[in-house]
């Protein structure tokens, strides 16, 4: 832990320098062969500790992970697209919900980080590739077997360790030609505070985010698909997922349709907006969900490490290519 607290301090050191923007024009390997999975446990650990207290949604410790993001961010040489040229957005809360949860000493504010990876092509870096994923979970909780500390290692450790993994791996390769966005929201478990403060300050036009993928609860394998596949919310409704698939990433359709995911991640309000917005997942309808015993130790990482390795070259193929993917005919909301 004074490890992975010593590189949240040293990263929101860097992160005030404006030396590490420039890190990303050192010619670099292809992002596939920078894959790191002790980085994806690390940051789990670090996201996932009882110190974090679940990331209650609104509370220091949401705060807390966002900084600690940023600070990757920044360390990564991605630019800041948040709120006065930071990597932050503030977004504030509802008063009633304010009123409703002080008991977890709710803020007035949650929290996104938001870092960009400008695009190399002068026409085609005016569109984005938006990856996406929630910092928060649910905190302090009611107590079962003793333990109130709701950790969220599944839900959503495991989708932020994606997204953080996959902009270290993007930043150290040669830049893409669409801008990529790494957002991470906050307040997702009290109704998507954090995106739709988002999609009201976009650090680029909505109109130009070609696609938008969430990741959300990836650490453990779903029965219901191979060990190591991934499933997309929403397969059907456009042609996104299908073209990734056909370019390696580990991607299925949903299996589990009447729980209309879908629906139930802070991709909707994107997809809503228009925005082709998905999203990835691989849970399984576990015990664990929602519960104190969402711990790390329940997580598989080699399934994690396996399916968020198969997703870099797609993500960075569709960074790259001219194709756009579009609304299958009855697939928009």
């Amino acid at each position: 832990m004074a490890g992975t607290l010593r590189r949240l301090l040293a990263g929101a050191l860097l992160s005030m320098s404006p030396v590490c923007l420039f890190a990303q024009t050192v010619p670099r390997p292809p992002a596939l062969s920078t894959f790191c999975a002790r980085c994806i446990r690390a940051d789990i650990e670090f996201l996932a500790s009882d110190e974090m207290q679940g990331r209650g949604s609104g509370t220091r410790d949401e705060h807390l992970a966002a900084l600690f993001a940023a600070s990757l961010f920044a360390d990564f040489g991605l630019k800041p697209g948040g709120d006065q040229g930071g990597y932050l957005q503030k977004a504030p809360l509802p008063a009633a919900i304010q009123h409703e949860r002080s008991g977890q000493q709710l803020r007035v504010a949650t929290w996104n980080a938001v870092g960009i990876l400008p695009g190399s092509d002068p026409v085609m870096g005016n569109d984005a590739i938006l990856l996406t994923a929630h910092l928060d979970h649910l905190g302090i909780g009611p107590p079962k077997n003793g333990d109130a500390i709701y950790n969220g290692a599944d839900d959503d450790a495991s989708g932020v360790a994606a997204v953080l993994e996959l902009a270290r791996s993007l930043s150290i390769g040669a830049p893409p030609k669409r801008t990529v966005i790494f957002a991470l929201f906050g307040s997702e478990e009290i109704g998507g505070y954090g995106n739709q403060y988002f999609l009201a300050h976009p650090p680029v036009p909505l109109n130009r985010i070609a696609a938008n993928l969430e990741f959300e609860m990836i650490g453990r394998p779903d029965p219901a698909v191979p060990h190591g596949d991934l499933w997309l919310t929403g397969y059907n409704r456009t042609d996104l997922g299908p073209q990734l698939a056909r370019h390696g990433a580990h991607l299925v359709a949903d299996p589990h349709p009447r729980e209309r995911f879908f629906q139930r991640s802070d991709n909707y309000d994107l997809a809503k907006a228009g925005v082709i917005a998905q999203t990835i997942s691989s849970f399984g309808l576990h015990a664990d969900y929602h519960q104190p015993s969402d711990e790390i130790g329940r997580l598989d990482f080699d399934h994690l490490d396996s399916a968020v390795q198969s997703l870099i070259v797609p993500v960075e193929w569709l960074a790259n290519t001219t194709w756009k993917p579009s609304w299958n005919p009855g697939g928009k909301p």
